[in-house]
């Protein structure tokens, strides 16, 4: 109870916008929860096969995989605020336009599309919380953030889990409409008891814009020509066009010149990237496989993977909430590389066991251990970097986590037709266990002095300076 009035009390000291911004999170995360469960199961109430559905996904991966870096630079260029209700918007339309279209092409556009959109989603996420916020603060913040979207997550779960089943019951409306609903609506009752509590999920996340809309201005940076020069047209009008010439011929010179990338492969930015892509490829093998393996392979009700998944969210939400006590007394790369490390034995019996309880207790653990301090992981990696660099930073992260998942998914379809799901669990076991080995190498020397003096990466840059001071 104790813990939960501490993180009550941190709430009411954050930054005005970052309150805002875990309300916009938490008023949208009931939406996110109905999404997840009901989406794919429209799609096979409407008559398409799991091949279908897969492609759906991968459209949608690739999107946010090809928009992560030029989101990156949005976040950058345009601020947090202007992106977060742009970004907010469009996914709004692009989502309505995945429950309402039913032929293939569209849904595949679609998604596509709103994987493009939901990169910049991922992007800002970090940063924006980063900036909003005070060093001492931010492992409570990035905590306090996931506990909010796996809360109201469960919640939707279990709301949209119910809501189709009570639409069914309305004959009504399950039966003939009148055109431009018949136009838009599924024939069949299945599907059509899912679109239409889809489109109760979209409506019930138009109130989380308006703490968007509320949320203070970012502050301009002020931008300062580099070395006295004030443009390309200025330095082509004062060097000449031959002069320009031998300058990008040098630059591209010191740029291809080993010593300048050598320090740059033991950078924190580097370290974080190859972890992240390392975690992304041992996802990728199984975490979309999981239904398969409680409902198929282990003779589980949808029902009762329901009941599981949603008490893993929860064990996950309130083992969140501890993360931050853990990482102030071992340091943040300890206390993450801890609990992702007794994760791998817990993953292992799970892949090997023939038992549906068994299972049942191990997932969530699982689960719990290796998520548990995934804020305080963001937090350390937003501050061992520049704070102009932070976008970029967060896009490679995003960018090696959803491209190494996506390319890893069908790795781990084959797999599992072929050798079992057992296989797919020890081959994720080693790619995270390499992901952690890489965390505690690149930064046992001391987790706290990292944090503070940059892991490698340049600290003397004057706008990363100004940036820091802003924030303390």
């Amino acid at each position: 109870m104790s813990l939960l009035v501490d993180y009550v009390r941190q709430f009411t000291r954050l930054q005005r916008n970052a309150r805002l911004y875990l309300i916009s999170n938490a008023l949208s995360g009931v939406s996110l929860g109905i999404l997840l469960l009901l989406y794919n199961l429209y799609l096979d109430a409407l008559g398409y096969r799991a091949d279908f559905i897969g492609a759906v996904q991968f459209a949608a991966t690739v999107g946010a995989g090809l928009a992560i870096f030029p989101a990156g630079l949005c976040v950058d260029r345009l601020g947090g605020k202007t992106v977060l209700i742009v970004a907010s918007l469009l996914i709004g339309l692009l989502g309505a336009g995945q429950i309402l279209f039913r032929q293939a092409l569209p849904l595949l556009v679609t998604a596509f599309l709103a994987g493009i959109v939901s990169a910049a989603l991922l992007v800002v996420n970090a940063p924006y919380l980063t900036q909003n916020s005070l060093p001492a603060e931010r492992s409570h913040l990035f905590s306090l953030n996931l506990v909010v979207t796996l809360v109201t997550s469960v919640a939707g779960r279990l709301l949209g889990g119910a809501l189709p089943v009570w639409l069914r019951q309305l004959t009504w409306l399950m039966g003939p409409l009148p055109f431009p609903l018949s136009s838009l609506l599924a024939p069949q009752p299945a599907a059509r008891a899912y679109q239409l509590a889809l489109i109760g999920a979209g409506l019930l996340a138009v109130p989380s814009l308006i703490p968007l809309f509320l949320l203070d201005p970012d502050p301009q940076p002020r931008l300062k020509p580099a070395d006295g020069r004030s443009g390309g047209a200025r330095r082509i009008l004062t060097e000449g066009v031959g002069g320009l010439a031998r300058r990008v011929m040098a630059d591209w010179r010191r740029w291809l010149d080993w010593k300048v990338w050598r320090p740059w492969l033991g950078s924190a930015l580097v370290l974080l990237t190859l972890e992240q892509g390392l975690i992304g490829f041992g996802a990728g093998l199984f975490i979309p496989y999981f239904n398969l393996f409680f409902v198929r392979h282990l003779g589980a009700s949808s029902w009762q993977f329901g009941l599981i998944d949603g008490g893993a969210t929860t064990l996950t939400a309130g083992a969140t909430l501890l993360a931050p006590w853990l990482a102030a007394r071992l340091g943040k790369v300890r206390a993450v590389v801890l609990t992702q490390a007794l994760s791998l034995p817990l993953m292992l019996v799970l892949g090997f066991s023939p038992s549906l309880l068994l299972a049942a207790l191990l997932y969530p653990l699982r689960q719990g251990a290796m998520d548990m301090t995934m804020g305080v992981l963001q937090a350390f990696s937003m501050e061992v970097v520049p704070g102009q660099w932070r976008g970029l930073a967060n896009s490679s992260y995003q960018a090696a986590y959803w491209i190494a998942y996506s390319l890893s998914t069908p790795i781990g379809g084959i797999i599992i037709v072929q050798q079992g799901y057992s296989a797919v669990f020890v081959l994720a076991a080693i790619s995270y266990a390499l992901a952690i080995l890489v965390l505690w190498r690149g930064f046992e020397r001391d987790p706290q002095e990292a944090t503070k003096g940059g892991a490698g990466i340049n600290q003397t840059d004057p706008g990363a300076a100004e940036a820091e001071a802003r924030l303390r």
